[in-house]
């Protein structure tokens, strides 16, 4: 799952400063998110996280988008 571009909320953190930040991901690392958030960015672990996308009120783990992306699909590909 791609979740650059998507407007998230945290509802869940290992820091507990970071839950309750809203914001778009603009870049996914193998083990953070860097939310921007009205103009400036925060970064975010992925482990121990847990994301609400704001369209489809969807829940996320950060387990289960840890590592990069590139193999994330490639692990799904038959």
């Amino acid at each position: 799952m791609n979740v650059v571009g998507e407007k998230v909320t945290i509802v869940g953190s290992k820091d507990p400063t970071k839950t309750g930040m809203k914001g778009e991901v603009v870049l996914e690392t193998a083990k953070t998110l860097v939310l921007d958030l009205d103009g400036r960015r925060a970064t975010v672990e992925k482990l121990g996280t847990v994301l609400q996308l704001e369209g489809s009120r969807k829940i996320i783990d950060g387990v289960d988008i840890a590592g990069r992306l590139e193999d994330r699909l490639r692990l799904k590909r038959p």
